[in-house]
């Protein structure tokens, strides 16, 4: 009997030390990790440089968009006043515009602007139906511009110059066949103006105007053929001379109906 309960003393006494072993290896364990473990970071704070939560690049501020803007990834288009620019034309160049001023406050980077600018601003169609560009060489092209679409046609010539942008350069209809003075003339008031016509009662308003300015220097009017034919006019157009620079000289007849724009006749003039 002793020796039994002598033996179940020692088998106690193992288990106890096993036990106490363990207890110390786990407490040791738990030191290590401990000692090892990277520093508590506040909420809000930026995890400390090397750190697993830390990060190598900038910032980016949450409300920040990844993504292109709409606006600037979409090409606007053209307008009929234009886009603001300046020009830079050479003197053979310039002698051929009739419409927009080159040194002005507009440009126009499409042909179709050009030609709608003409029409509108200069001319002053109302709601004109301009047809399809119909391009001559790499640089040039017209397109046939109608008061309605049972109108006659009046053909609106367009060139883009060493600028880059786009110009009216004439304008002319079956309607209106001006012979004096011839396209690039310098003419000093009054201008003496002679072709032939066919309009409404024969009438047709000649306007001088300078580069870009949908303001007469001078108009007056001239009566050709009211009948079936063209018909011969002549006369003599007094403006406000500049004494300089350039404009445009726009013949016009009359619609029947209303009195608003029919046809057009255009050509470059300086003074």
């Amino acid at each position: 009997m002793e020796r039994a309960a002598g033996s179940t003393s020692g088998k106690g006494q193992r288990i106890a030390l096993i036990v106490l072993g363990a207890l110390l290896l786990a407490a040791v364990i738990w030191i290590v990790l401990l000692l090892n473990a990277p520093p508590a970071v506040p909420p809000g704070s930026a995890p400390p440089a090397g750190s697993p939560g830390a990060s190598t690049g900038s910032s980016v501020s949450p409300t920040a968009s990844s993504s292109a803007s709409p606006s600037g990834s979409e090409t606007p288009e053209p307008s009929a006043t234009g886009t603001p620019g300046t020009g830079d034309l050479n003197e053979a160049e310039a002698a051929n515009v009739v419409w927009p001023d080159p040194a002005g406050g507009v440009a126009y980077t499409e042909p179709l602007a050009a030609a709608t600018g003409f029409a509108e601003d200069l001319v002053g169609f109302t709601d004109p139906i301009i047809g399809e560009f119909m391009q001559g060489d790499s640089r040039s092209g017209e397109f046939e511009v109608k008061a309605a679409a049972d109108g006659p046609v009046t053909t609106v010539m367009v060139r883009q110059m060493s600028d880059g942008n786009w110009y009216t350069i004439g304008a002319a209809t079956s309607e209106i066949e001006v012979s004096v003075p011839e396209a690039a003339e310098s003419i000093a008031s009054p201008v003496l103006v002679q072709g032939r016509a066919r309009a409404f009662e024969g009438v047709v308003q000649v306007a001088v105007h300078g580069w870009g300015s949908d303001e007469a220097l001078g108009e007056g009017n001239v009566v050709g053929s009211g009948g079936p034919d063209l018909g011969p006019f002549t006369g003599e157009i007094e403006f406000e001379d500049p004494g300089s620079g350039r404009g445009s000289l726009v013949f016009t007849v009359a619609s029947a109906k209303d009195g608003s724009v029919w046809v057009a006749a255009a050509l470059p003039v300086g003074f």
